[in-house]
């Protein structure tokens, strides 16, 4: 169910992104977080090194064109920021 609540165990906070990306032995450097809502995500849990934008997105709808265009903008700009780095998004 959509309302279903997930237990603590069953989330994947941006601490346990973090934690893969280090077991993975790569850096992350940007994250654009889609939810509809802040309530999931809390930037100060980010550490400094990584960007973190914020594109309010409807779920179960595909976006409209000014959302798609300023993702794909962060994107491109990260990209060329980060050219050679190896930093993930």
């Amino acid at each position: 169910a959509i309302n279903q609540r997930l237990t603590p165990t069953q989330k994947f906070t941006p601490k346990d992104l973090i934690a893969a990306m280090k077991a993975l032995n790569v850096e992350l450097g940007l994250i654009i977080d889609l939810t509809y809502t802040t309530r999931y995500y809390e930037v100060k849990d980010l550490p400094k090194s990584v960007q973190y934008k914020k594109l309010y997105t409807i779920g179960l709808e595909v976006p409209d064109n000014a959302t798609i265009l300023q993702f794909k903008k962060w994107v491109r700009k990260f990209l060329w920021e980060n050219a050679g780095n190896g930093k993930y998004i």
